[in-house]
């Protein structure tokens, strides 16, 4: 029906579901399948979740819908996410968080092996995609039963919060001028990075404090026998492989980054930490050290 002026409104999506969309017992059913035992007790049914996010998104793989669910749970709204865009050619892509509430030690989850909702989520979307996959081959060899999605993506990343990668400075006043102590301090920050943490965790933090999103595009560059990952279409290039030398500088230079991320304990030398910032001051890059 026509507004008043020039709009027209949108037909409603009507309140009655469709027979189709399955009841707990069906979700429960899936799960069980994926994982050959009740590892989570009354999931959403895919098909129910994959009606309402049919309705709310646009199926041109064109278009990059997110799909954010705040408590996933086993992960239905990914296997939904995934399915759906098997068969329709969507490039649609999922959010899900879940705090790691704990299994109990009776249920078959964690006789199974799965210590917490977030480990059954994460396999729940691996198995799901792989047998995704599988159907959209087996029905690739039937043109009868093609789908519009041959090239379905199942990647997924996991982030866990936790502190910042970087050493904080103590600055607990020290009593009486203890120089000993004050040495201590500054020799456990010659490395500002903890020790137990990866360089994937620290590539995650640069790419937060830049302004990147955690989706931004990586691209591993081997630059004369060093890992330097490119950011997006090589605008940012971080390196946290020690032995950085001035030649590597100016090698990663000649990629015409308007900014490089180096950890500090990358670079060879004093000299070279030197070498690097005036070479890149020269040519109008931005060199950042952590």
């Amino acid at each position: 029906m026509a507004k008043a002026g020039d709009s027209f409104g949108f037909i409603p999506v009507s309140t009655k579901l469709p027979d189709s969309i399955g009841m707990t017992q069906d979700g429960t059913k899936e799960i069980t399948q994926l994982f050959d035992s009740k590892v989570f007790g009354f999931p959403k049914p895919v098909a129910f979740i994959k009606y309402f996010i049919k309705v709310a998104t646009a199926t041109s793989i064109n278009d990059n819908d997110i799909i954010l669910d705040f408590f996933s749970g086993s992960a239905t709204t990914a296997h939904a996410v995934m399915q759906l865009n098997a068969e329709d050619g969507g490039n649609r892509r999922f959010i899900c968080v879940q705090l790691p509430e704990v299994c109990d030690e009776k249920s078959e989850a964690y006789k199974a092996g799965y210590s917490n909702i977030c480990e059954i989520g994460k396999e729940r979307i691996r198995r799901a995609g792989s047998r995704l996959c599988e159907n959209v081959e087996s029905k690739e060899n039937n043109s009868t039963l093609r789908t519009p999605n041959s090239t379905l993506d199942i990647g997924f990343k996991v982030f866990r919060l936790d502190t910042s990668n970087l050493k904080l400075w103590d600055d607990t006043p020290i009593e009486g001028g203890d120089l000993d102590t004050l040495f201590d301090r500054i020799e456990e920050h010659i490395d500002g990075l903890k020790p137990d943490r990866s360089d994937a965790d620290l590539l995650y933090e640069i790419l937060l404090k830049m302004g990147y999103p955690l989706t931004a595009g990586l691209t591993a560059l081997d630059v004369d026998g060093l890992t330097v990952y490119k950011v997006e279409n090589g605008e940012m290039l971080v390196c946290l492989q020690e032995g950085v030398t001035a030649e590597h500088i100016e090698r990663m230079a000649a990629l015409s980054p308007q900014k490089i991320v180096l950890a500090g304990r990358c670079l060879a030398d004093s000299s070279a930490k030197a070498n690097a910032f005036y070479l890149l001051e020269n040519k109008g890059i931005e060199l950042k050290t952590v």
